[in-house]
């Protein structure tokens, strides 16, 4: 028996991904994608009641939550990151499916981190520094809500994303817009803020492949890492992409000025996957079986 699944944010780099690879992959699932697809109306996520007819439509048994905003702005991250969540959590439990819902959450939840509690594990204290952090953080504990109200809802916490079509709100979309434009002849310098900060970075389609076992085995209520586990400091990641696309290190200009993080920086935030790869390990007997 075939399973309905409905994706948000599939115009997204994480969504065009998840695309990518259930189409290489046939499965029983029938996939509803809102403006992907011509079987599932356009989808506006700041409008309950698009929310609600999308949802009594397609009946979903899952849906994969990935829109999002990366903006500081507060009227639009708190429209596309909270309420939007708000309306979907809503909907689902109104219609009185048992739909499964995987939210997308982020490591800008965690904000302030004294540099001794890495690797971070899921239940560390929530201390957001950023509107988007913030945003999200909200979007956690509206799940936790819902889940203890009985709904299916499950919190994919990603950390930091690597590969191609990211926003330029992200570092390494910022770096690849940089890197086109120094190749077309448009600037000479790649320039960049502070690059002593350490991070957790992962490629999509490991993102990709975290996410499907959070969807297929996560434990409703809880919340999992999406993250490499592995710490690497901002110089090291950025020599790593330029070498990547034949470039050299002296095509660097770093700044404080050159920055677009206003307020803290994070020193250092990497995270635990002992959770996810727990679920990880699942996925690999189940095929084995």
């Amino acid at each position: 028996m075939s399973r309905r699944l409905l994706i948000t944010g599939v115009t997204g780099a994480l969504g065009q991904a998840l695309m990518a690879r259930l189409e290489a992959n046939p499965s029983d699932l029938v996939v509803f994608a809102p403006r992907r697809s011509d079987d599932c109306d356009p989808l506006d996520l700041r409008r309950h009641d698009q929310i609600e007819r999308t949802v009594e439509r397609t009946r979903p048994d899952l849906i994969m939550h990935l829109a999002a905003t990366f903006s500081n702005d507060f009227d639009e991250a708190y429209a596309v990151n909270v309420n939007a969540t708000r309306h979907l959590l809503k909907a689902i439990e109104d219609s009185g499916l048992s739909t499964r819902l995987v939210l997308i959450g982020s490591a800008a939840e965690y904000g302030l981190v004294p540099v001794e509690d890495n690797p971070i594990v899921e239940d560390h204290v929530l201390h957001p520094v950023s509107i988007y952090g913030m945003t999200k953080a909200w979007q956690t504990e509206l799940a936790y809500v819902h889940a203890i109200r009985g709904l299916n809802v499950i919190m994919a916490r990603v950390f930091n994303l690597i590969g191609p079509g990211l926003s330029e709100r992200l570092f390494i979309g910022r770096l690849h817009k940089q890197i086109d434009e120094l190749r077309r002849g448009e600037r000479e310098r790649i320039e960049v803020g502070p690059l002593s900060a350490i991070r957790d970075y992962i490629s999509i389609d490991d993102a990709i492949t975290q996410l499907l076992a959070i969807a297929d085995y996560g434990e409703p209520g809880e919340v999992y890492h999406v993250a490499s586990g592995q710490p690497v400091m901002m110089r090291e990641l950025l020599a790593r992409e330029l070498a990547a696309h034949g470039l050299q290190d002296s095509v660097i200009v770093e700044g404080s000025e050159l920055s677009n993080r206003r307020g803290y920086d994070v020193p250092s935030i990497y995270a635990d996957i002992n959770k996810t790869a727990a679920l990880l390990k699942k996925c690999s007997t189940h095929v084995k079986h």
